[in-house]
């Protein structure tokens, strides 16, 4: 019987190692910054699938949380990058 955040934890187990590869490639890659860019929404997009897992839980306040954070990363990074 499968989990029914099954989905969701892989999507952001997903996006976390999408995160990590952008990052570490994006070290090596200092020119193209647009990959850094890329690296902070994938992951801002991981704590968005944290908040629908919390969310399905009933943790109201965990998923107000994680959202908050995917939402301050977004705004933070855009904010920097132009």
């Amino acid at each position: 019987m499968k989990h029914p955040n099954e989905n969701y934890v892989k999507a952001q187990l997903g996006t976390l190692l999408l995160a990590v590869l952008l990052a570490i490639f994006g070290l090596f890659q200092l020119e193209h910054q647009w990959i850094i860019l890329l690296m902070f929404y994938v992951l801002a997009i991981s704590f968005l699938f944290e908040a629908l897992i919390e969310l399905n839980k009933q943790q109201m306040v965990n998923s107000i949380i994680q959202l908050l954070r995917a939402l301050i990363i977004v705004l933070f990074t855009t904010i920097l990058y132009f």
